[in-house]
């Protein structure tokens, strides 16, 4: 396929000759977006085997919907982790793309004010259920999807900038983590005796484990002989179930297993294998610690839905499931442990995150301190 380069103003144009549906040749101008010939000389190398192989993409005739799950399917999908592919999927698929799809915007036609438009009408009415809008949060990774695309359009050349740049998110509200109380848990255990979740529930009130960590505990990690357990796996849930390690180093660790626990997983384990001998063939053999009777794993999403049924049925205060995993970490720092000791036990990188759950700890020692000072000088008149 021969080609050439020819400058008009300022940049270089590429010149390639082809052959039309009827056999006869035609020149067609390709934009480098290039001042400097070396550059351009690549930008013509680079059209001339896309368009032999067919992979040439025309941003003056492809839809910036179609462009972004190519993208998603046949690029990043290679570079991210299995969980990290789910989100963007989701993203993509639910929302970027039938949005996008629906008013006909051309990549090379992408504007920041169509962007700015999907973030707004996204914020105000994107839920698919129906009922308001998707959070800043989840917005801020839309964002983070759409620039990663964008970027690797301009990358290829197929546009000269991206328009997501100059986009305006809405402000996130930090969320201010709930606490049970001592009382609250044990309220807490109680209701869920016999549940489907009672045994996540017991083992992350006692461990302050995060949700993936308690789904993720098998028998294996477990060693009785030696009272410890093992914290090296994690199950998550975008679009799919999926395993894989703790999210950090420090997250993989080692913790003594707590007597009153100890006893609970051996009356556990031999439930289970009664279970097992009841279902028969029917029985899903696997090595989970939390899971239902049949040995299906503890589902992700029914965890969330039935955490949040039981709590709204026994009239206890709404918290997430996480929020436990907070409570833990109340009242280890109420018992005195050391800012560093609940660091580790909880398995955070960072110690200024178990820093954070002092400003809540804090209070309450002051209203304790308040009191006393109180009924210190109750008998002086006020």
């Amino acid at each position: 396929m021969n080609g050439s380069l020819h400058k008009k103003g300022k940049y270089y144009y590429a010149v390639i000759a082809q052959k039309d549906n009827q056999g006869k040749w035609q020149q067609k101008w390709f934009s480098t977006k290039s001042e400097k010939k070396g550059e351009a000389t690549k930008v013509l190398r680079k059209l001339q085997t896309e368009l032999e192989n067919g992979t040439y993409i025309d941003p003056s005739k492809t839809l910036f919907s179609d462009f972004i799950v190519d993208w998603l399917d046949n690029t990043i999908k290679n570079q991210i982790e299995v969980t990290t592919f789910d989100g963007y999927c989701t993203n993509v698929k639910t929302h970027i793309a039938p949005y996008f799809k629906e008013k006909g915007i051309k990549l090379q036609d992408l504007r920041t004010i169509h962007l700015q438009n999907y973030i707004n009408e996204k914020y105000k009415n994107g839920r698919v259920d129906g009922k308001g809008g998707l959070s800043a949060k989840f917005l801020k990774k839309h964002h983070a999807n759409i620039k990663k695309c964008l970027d690797y359009a301009v990358k290829m050349g197929l546009i000269a900038t991206n328009p997501i740049s100059n986009v305006t998110l809405p402000k996130i509200e930090k969320y201010n983590a709930q606490y049970y109380s001592i009382e609250q848990l044990e309220t807490l255990l109680e209701v869920t005796k016999g549940s489907n979740i009672e045994s996540a529930v017991y083992l992350t009130v006692h461990y302050g484990f995060r949700r993936g960590e308690a789904l993720g505990l098998r028998w294996r990690d477990i060693n009785f002989k030696d009272s410890s357990l093992i914290v090296c796996n994690t199950r998550t849930r975008v679009c799919t179930n999926v395993e894989k390690k703790p999210k950090s180093e420090s997250s993989l660790r080692t913790l003594p297993l707590i007597p009153k626990v100890a006893d609970y997983l051996k009356t556990l384990k031999k439930k289970q294998s009664e279970d097992k001998l009841l279902f028969g063939n029917k029985y899903l053999n696997n090595d989970y610690v939390c899971k239902y009777a049949d040995g299906t794993p503890t589902n992700i999403s029914t965890l969330d839905h039935a955490f949040k049924r039981i709590i709204t049925k026994n009239n206890l205060s709404p918290i997430r499931f996480h929020d436990l995993r907070h409570s833990t970490a109340s009242y280890l720092c109420k018992l005195g442990i050391s800012l560093k000791e609940v660091q580790v036990w909880l398995g955070h990188s960072d110690i200024s995150t178990t820093g954070n759950i002092y400003s809540h700890i804090d209070f309450e020692m002051k209203k304790n301190a308040a009191n006393k000072i109180n009924d210190l000088f109750s008998k002086v008149a006020g």
